[in-house]
């Protein structure tokens, strides 16, 4: 069953959302990433491309949901209370007459997820209504919501627990499900299965299942490419549960692994330990990166980590903090729910990745994936 939030949840994120608004001096706020519309409403509608499910307009007194005829339903049962301003044309001159409407001057807008093109559309639209419309000034804003998102509430810790708990699951079922001879594209037709039998809404993200030299490619793409007995074989996969995220992966190897991939496999999941370990709140992204960069480097595999040591998670497989070297600027802090990952990848040969999801506590990390880290799968 999925696990619905107060609509006092929404509220309250709509409040601090104003309070952001009245420090960058602007008077509303157009969202149009789908997940900051969800975080703020309630609103679960979603379209493919440009996701025309809606945009959400919040003013000092009022949250607004511009959406078509397809969504009117479900935003009255999802979001009761809601103002609902229904599209049956073009976008840009009903966001104008709503802005309008609402007496603003000056509009912010995401960035990151408006076009070129729709900006110019709105200003247009604006000038073209006349009556001071022309004079609303529309202001570029980037992550006004996004670090709002980062601290989890307990019914976001649950789904995110929930989902992990699915994906966990399905490694289990994994383990016995394994043979030689399954292609990599197989195996994750049986991750998606699985996940959907054991309640997942659907997957968080492509699932991937490199093996071989494939596992050298951090984000390989399964193919048609048989396992076989002996080499690593990397599997990242994630459920999404009641629109939260998990994120897992687990290189195994079905029977006896070679010196090198033992040597290998023993050094990342020292690194991962170190993390785990080290991780708390008050230390920025960098330096939870150098817990296990710095234990890689110390068995002389800094140079085959391609990427960073983890990320957030939440409504989004990727959210803020970033735990990375370039995260100097991102503090960990309580309830944030993040990823710990590092990896080793050599080409022409293979990889390396042990990944799991933890929630930042007050003085350290709880680590929420419970699957075994043994390498080798007994066939």
């Amino acid at each position: 069953m999925a696990i619905a939030e107060p609509m006092t949840t929404y509220a309250t994120r709509v409040e601090r959302l104003r309070e952001r608004l009245g420090t960058e001096h602007l008077d509303a706020l157009l969202v149009t990433n789908p997940e900051n519309r969800r975080y703020l409403s309630g609103f679960t509608g979603h379209d493919s491309g440009a996701d025309s499910a809606g945009a959400l307009l919040v003013t000092p007194d009022a949250v607004t949901l511009i959406t078509d005829g397809r969504y009117i339903e479900q935003a009255e049962h999802e979001c009761p209370g809601l103002r609902l301003v229904k599209r049956e044309g073009e976008f840009a001159p009903l966001a104008a007459k709503t802005l309008a409407e609402a007496g603003v001057a000056r509009v912010g807008f995401e960035a990151t997820h408006v076009t070129v093109a729709l900006r110019d559309d709105l200003e247009a639209a604006l000038k073209e209504l006349g009556e001071g419309a022309e004079s609303i000034m529309l202001t570029p804003t980037r992550r006004l919501v996004e670090p709002m998102r980062a601290v989890k509430d307990a019914a976001e810790l649950a789904a995110i627990e929930h989902a992990v708990e699915i994906t966990d699951e399905t490694f289990e079922h994994l383990c016995g499900y394994l043979q030689p001879g399954m292609t990599e594209r197989q195996i994750a037709q049986e991750i998606e299965r699985y996940m959907r039998e054991r309640g997942a809404e659907g997957l968080a993200f492509d699932s991937i299942v490199a093996s071989g030299p494939n596992g050298a490619l951090p984000h390989a793409r399964p193919t048609e490419r048989p396992i076989q007995l002996g080499e690593p074989i990397t599997i990242d996969m994630g459920a999404r549960y009641n629109g939260y995220c998990a994120d897992l992966t687990r290189t195994v190897c079905l029977g006896a692994p070679e010196a090198q991939a033992q040597a290998i496999y023993d050094a990342v999941l020292a690194a991962q330990e170190a993390c785990e370990r080290g991780l708390k709140p008050g230390l920025n992204g960098q330096q939870a990166d150098a817990l296990a960069r710095d234990a890689l480097a110390a068995r002389g595999h800094g140079e085959q980590f391609l990427h960073s040591t983890g990320h957030g998670l939440g409504l989004e497989i990727h959210e803020h903090p970033r735990l990375s070297k370039f995260g100097a600027d991102h503090m960990l802090e309580p309830g944030m729910a993040v990823t710990i990952e590092p990896g080793v990848y050599v080409a022409g040969w293979g990889g390396v990745r042990i990944e799991d999801t933890a929630v930042i506590t007050t003085d350290g990390a709880r680590v929420l994936s419970t699957s075994h880290k043994r390498f080798s799968l007994p066939r």
